[in-house]
């Protein structure tokens, strides 16, 4: 199944670039923070409804080109294998090399700074399983996560547009069968990630997410005369995660989690050509990767430096929150220009570089 790209390059930089934006406000606690309580803020909730999660849709708008000439049938090959190794093979040195290397730095700093005991048992298992709880406890930072996550839809995506209807109806049945069992409070499966490795449950959570943004933005939804109406859906589903409605055998939170990310993903591609003006926006898109996974070490050391001086304060958040994007954007460059650093740290080729050919 071939798929033509729905959005340029500088659009998809703009909107990745205003989501990191987000996802950086959001991990500076002093922003996020009630000082009075010391809890998180609804704000800080609210971010987490949508701003990580329209990542894993823009996967979905991108094109899909086989790079063989498959003839598709019905009653023909279940999964067209060739291709999705080739692209498990590309995704795997593009994502999880760099979760090795960040796993490794981040459990070194932890346990070098006392956060917590070595625990080979349980950092083998935050590892395998990429749980974020997990990958906290163990290693330090949470927000590791993220990349065996999208190496697990990626595949799963790959699976999907490789493989005949069958396969994709039953993709997207299981994926609704969770879902489901979600909104019926059987089982939540954000927290299927605890009994399954590999993310595998994550990819499944994730994928409705994409193919329902894709199917909108195909039909021709996402445009002008839309943008109220998304608006509006997006401030009852923001009213409700606020002032949350029990029902006693169904989850509306749920159904909140499925629709706000792409309800703010539409909104974002309807503004996408206002957003790919801004240089800053695109810069920082190009970057998002690097950016993702220094940030919070950036982030805790400005804490720890600045909390030496004064006390915390929205002030001081907001000048962390400055300098963090700043010198975000300064290392990311660095690890990305200086060639040693990136075939370490970012390879693209390795050991699938003889497939190239078939890529080209």
């Amino acid at each position: 199944m071939e798929k033509p790209s729905l959005i340029s390059r500088d659009e998809s930089s703009a909107i990745k670039g205003f989501l990191m934006l987000l996802i950086i406000f959001g991990h500076t606690s002093m922003l996020t923070t009630d000082f009075a309580t010391g809890e998180r803020t609804y704000l800080w909730n609210w971010l987490y409804t949508f701003h990580v999660f329209v990542y894993f849709i823009l996967p979905f708008i991108y094109g899909h080109k086989r790079k063989r000439n498959v003839i598709e049938t019905p009653t023909g090959g279940c999964i067209d294998y060739h291709e999705v190794i080739f692209e498990l093979k590309h995704n795997f040195v593009k994502l999880f090399i760099p979760y090795v290397w960040f796993c490794v730095i981040s459990g070194v700093l932890f346990l070098s700074i006392g956060g917590g005991d070595f625990n080979p048992k349980g950092m083998i298992y935050a590892f395998l399983f990429g749980k974020q709880s997990a990958l906290g406890q163990y290693f330090g930072f949470n927000l590791l996560w993220f990349l065996p996550a999208m190496l697990a839809l990626l595949t799963l995506k790959s699976i999907y547009y490789n493989s005949n209807k069958f396969v994709r109806i039953s993709i997207v049945a299981i994926s609704l069968i969770l879902w489901g069992l979600w909104f019926f409070k059987v089982f939540d499966i954000s927290k299927a990630g605890t009994y399954v490795p590999f993310a595998i449950s994550q990819a499944f959570y994730f994928i409705i997410f994409g193919l329902m943004a894709r199917w909108l933005v195909e039909k021709h939804w996402p445009n002008k005369f839309v943008i109220p109406i998304v608006i509006l859906l997006i401030g009852l589903f923001t009213w409700i995660d606020w002032k949350p409605i029990i029902l006693p055998h169904f989850s509306l939170y749920a159904i909140m989690r499925m629709l706000m990310p792409v309800l703010v993903f539409i909104l974002l591609y309807v503004i996408r050509n206002l957003l790919s003006k801004s240089k800053l926006l695109k810069l920082i898109g190009t970057y998002s990767l690097q950016i993702y996974l220094i940030h919070v070490f950036i982030i805790n050391a400005l804490n720890v430096l600045f909390l030496h001086f004064t006390k915390e304060s929205v002030g001081l958040g907001v000048l962390i929150y400055v300098l963090t994007i700043i010198i975000s954007i300064i290392l990311a460059m660095i690890m990305v220009k200086v060639p040693i650093i990136n075939k370490i740290l970012f390879p693209k080729e390795w050991w699938f570089s003889k497939d190239k050919a078939r890529e080209n």
